[in-house]
């Protein structure tokens, strides 16, 4: 009698976990550092590749530094001052949700915060939402680039900044046409300065973070500086894009604006 032979089993189906998480962990980011380089910033991955990047005291240590993390934010929309904001609390106070109190208190349409009165108003309430006691927000004019501003920064002060943006989101030179904000949540002091921390414009570098960025950037205080003395006017394509803005009474360069101001945020 003839008998058919069985059919083949089909043929098994790749294990392919293995393989799919190895393309998973390939996709994450992560920086390559060449072990020669900027090796006292090792406990502080986002520092070192900031410094590295920007080729700050690669070979050997800085005089002084002081870095704190925060976590990034990216923003939705003309939101860079509430995402500024919601990062110094670490996102216990969530952009849209500092959005709503803005609009509620007449400080903003969009997102945009043009004032850095309201703005110390608008942190006293997510300090609140977010039950931080003892942090003190202050409100100063002028000195950014100053000894008395970069012993605070040592000291773990955290500052809030406004500033015109490059293409980059580096500091630039634009009459506040591009104003951005930025947290500045650190600072290097490349070589000892004698008696005056800002006897060199080059010698002083601050940490910080934005909206349009995931990454820690490393800028000269004194271009910041500039450039935050230099906020005068709102920015003629903004108030021909068909939205609604608000400003404050006088303008961005006025007292109630953001021309030569920002936010210190103390004892953390």
């Amino acid at each position: 009698m003839c008998t058919i032979p069985p059919p083949p089993p089909p043929p098994a189906v790749p294990d392919i976990s293995s393989s799919t998480k190895e393309v998973e962990n390939s996709s994450v980011y992560k920086p390559y550092f060449d072990p020669a380089i900027c090796t006292w910033a090792s406990d502080h991955e986002e520092l070192r590749e900031a410094c590295t990047r920007n080729k700050i005291c690669c070979e050997r240590p800085p005089f002084r530094y002081k870095y704190r993390h925060f976590k990034s934010i990216k923003q939705i929309g003309p939101t860079c001052g509430l995402v500024a904001l919601s990062m110094s609390v670490n996102g216990a106070v969530l952009p849209e949700e500092l959005l709503s109190i803005a609009k509620l208190e007449g400080f903003t349409s969009n997102g945009e915060m043009f004032s850095c009165k309201q703005m110390v108003k608008l942190a006293e309430k997510v300090h609140s939402l977010a039950e931080i006691e003892h942090v003190s927000c202050t409100l100063k004019r002028g000195g950014l680039f100053s000894s008395e501003t970069i012993e605070r920064l040592m000291n773990g002060a955290v500052l809030l900044v406004p500033y015109d943006a490059d293409c980059d989101h580096a500091p630039c030179l634009r009459n506040g046409r591009t104003a951005h904000w930025a947290i500045i949540c650190g600072v290097i002091v490349i070589n000892d300065p004698g008696c005056d921390y800002v006897s060199d414009p080059k010698n002083v570098y601050v940490l910080c973070k934005h909206g349009k960025s995931n990454y820690l950037a490393a800028w000269n205080l004194y271009d910041l500086a500039q450039s935050n003395n230099n906020l005068y006017e709102f920015s003629p394509k903004k108030g021909a894009d068909g939205l609604v803005y608000i400003l404050p009474e006088g303008g961005l360069g006025g007292e109630n604006g953001l021309r030569d101001q920002f936010l210190i945020f103390e004892d953390f």
